[in-house]
């Protein structure tokens, strides 16, 4: 918990702490400052290597190196597309369409490993040959911050060159 009184309260009772409260919000995030908070993952993962590349026309490449089973060391470059916002609590779902970037064998790998992928994976996030998922509630419970999700109206990733832009609207009313 942090240490300060004021963030100890909202984190404790978010609708209370932030009652009446109608904010949207949209925030760039710079290549550097992704990549800074990236290169942060903590120890022991497969992941070696990882980055993002924001491009023009709602799309990022995401830039991978990861110890595989059986395999070993995979590297791939792969083009994703941003789905539609979030709202709560009809479409909890962030995701991510895969377009570019897998060879020929990687879908039926991934398909065959799918199990040992997900197990190491946060709860709340899905990946498959096609696409990446985030359940927001899910991963955000996981994470400590279940008492925010109730607050979340919308919630949505673009992509314009060397920035992701995150659309955010929080509603404790």
């Amino acid at each position: 918990m942090p240490s300060s009184p004021s963030l100890n309260a909202l984190l404790r009772n978010p609708s209370a702490a932030l009652a009446d409260t109608d904010l949207k919000i949209t925030l760039p995030l710079t290549r550097a400052l992704l990549n800074e908070v990236l290169a942060a993952r903590p120890a022991g993962t497969p992941i070696r290597e990882l980055y993002i590349d924001p491009e023009a026309g709602n799309r990022f490449r995401v830039h991978l190196s990861a110890n595989a089973p059986v395999i070993g060391t995979v590297s791939r470059q792969l083009m994703l597309v941003p789905g539609p916002a979030v709202s709560f609590p009809d479409q909890p779902w962030l995701s991510f369409d895969i377009v570019s970037g897998l060879k020929f064998l990687d879908k039926p790998l991934i398909n065959l490993v799918q199990g040992q992928i997900e197990s190491r994976l946060p709860k709340g996030v899905d990946v498959s040959s096609s696409y990446v998922r985030i359940h927001v509630p899910a991963l955000m419970t996981h994470l400590g911050y279940q008492q925010l999700v109730p607050l979340i109206n919308k919630l949505q990733v673009t992509s314009e060159a060397n920035r992701l832009i995150l659309s955010l609207h929080l509603n404790a009313q």
